[in-house]
């Protein structure tokens, strides 16, 4: 794991005998790493020490389904694929798609990561990131106690809402055993419109437009013409080549979709955008591209960069990738959930250009106030650029929770912001 090799991985099969492997590891002052399907191992900086992986997989259990009241209570090393595969016989899913499905990525994984794909627009039916979906989470602690917090109703909180600190903590605070979570209905019908414009300038003002506008896409998606030309060769769309691509989804039932759409055109072919209606398979396979595009690259030469902004400054990043490969040429594969300003970044090419690029680029991220992280690298990348880049005055507060919760450094020390 990023050059460490630890003494030790182990397959434990229920919380308590994770428990006992905490509470040896802290008399032993041996460091731990929670696996869960592997597919988000890199992200953060290379571990302080990795003595015992501790992989939750057989942790595979739906414990319970509440279909009357849109609730699911699973154990954490389920996979994304089988939970919503289980839901599915209630007309029920989880309503985010980050990437990894195919390849197992875990409910404790997805948590612990706050990972998401388009969905995240919060629009339409789509409902943000797990951290608005959890309910209650039960944990490892550091010091091998098991405790739970939150509960099955959706106003459960009295006091700090802890079960959204574990989102995004990275498993260091502890280890994610069982989570609660809200459910929504399956749409009935989809369907996505996939437009060409002549500038990035055009496409980016025509998604102003469509979020100014009464319309509710599920996803809207602003791509480079390197990954759109990807995509249509593979998928053969036969897309314009050169060109920008919005992709914008809706999701509800068939009337009501069909009307967004014809609403849609009309707002496209104002800029002069001429586009295709994908349903069925192809969609799927579509979004699919989206969803996965970072995570195919060569992992030995490739820097996946996640990026946040203001909705207005897309287009700066974009002219920016533009400039970048132009004078480098790197590989530049991107794009951005252009409802809330997310971008995903793929440089590829020779390292010293990779790691000159992915410094430009957060240094005007942060001029724009925005931030940007590195969410994979090879080691020799890791080791010259600080894949979380500047955290400011809150990350005093957050080495002080680590401390409080885990004085001894026991859970995946040097991984999270600022070496915690």
């Amino acid at each position: 794991m990023d050059g460490k090799t630890p003494s030790l991985i182990v397959f434990p099969n229920t919380k308590e005998e994770i428990s006992e492997i905490i509470k040896l590891a802290n008399r032993e002052s041996l460091s731990v790493i929670p696996w869960g399907g592997g597919t988000k191992i890199g992200i953060g900086n290379k571990p302080e020490k990795a003595d015992i992986i501790i992989i939750t997989n057989r942790l595979n259990r739906l414990i319970e389904h509440n279909d009357s009241d849109l609730v699911a209570t699973t154990e954490s090393g389920i996979t994304l694929h089988d939970f919503q595969t289980a839901l599915k016989d209630k007309n029920q899913s989880l309503p985010i798609d980050p990437p990894h499905l195919k390849r197992g990525a875990t409910i404790g994984g997805i948590i612990a990561t706050n990972d998401s794909g388009p969905k995240r627009l919060r629009s339409g039916t789509t409902h943000g990131t797990m951290r608005e979906l959890i309910l209650g989470i039960k944990i490892v602690r550091p010091d091998g106690e098991i405790a739970k917090a939150g509960a099955k109703v959706v106003k459960n909180v009295a006091g700090y809402d802890i079960p959204k600190l574990f989102v995004g903590s990275l498993g260091t605070l502890g280890i994610i055993v069982e989570a609660t979570l809200r459910l929504y209905t399956i749409p009935e019908y989809s369907q996505t419109f996939i437009v060409s414009l002549p500038s990035l300038q055009t496409a980016h003002e025509t998604a102003l437009s469509i979020l100014n506008s009464s319309l509710t896409p599920a996803c809207l998606e602003l791509v480079n013409s390197s990954l759109s030309e990807s995509i249509s060769t593979k998928l053969k769309l036969n897309l314009k080549s050169n060109e920008y691509v919005l992709a914008i989804r809706f999701e509800s039932v068939e009337k009501a979709v069909k009307s967004q759409s014809a609403k849609l055109k009309e707002i496209c072919s104002s800029h002069k955008g001429q586009g295709v209606i994908l349903e069925g398979e192809i969609e799927e396979k579509f979004w699919y591209e989206i969803t996965e595009f970072p995570w195919t690259q060569d992992k030995d030469k490739t820097a996946v960069c996640k990026a946040s902004v203001l909705i207005k400054d897309l287009s700066i990043i974009f002219e920016k990738l533009e400039d970048i490969s132009k004078n480098s040429g790197l590989g530049i594969l991107a794009s951005a959930r252009a409802g809330n300003g997310v971008l995903i970044i793929s440089l590829d090419g020779e390292i010293p250009n990779v790691i000159k690029a992915a410094i430009s680029l957060r240094e005007l991220v942060n001029s724009l106030n925005g931030t940007m992280i590195i969410q994979q690298a090879p080691p020799s990348i890791k080791s010259e650029i600080d894949v979380w880049g500047e955290i400011g005055s809150s990350l005093s507060i957050m080495k002080k929770l680590k401390s409080q919760f885990d004085p001894n450094g026991v859970i995946n020390p040097g991984r999270f912001v600022g070496g915690i």
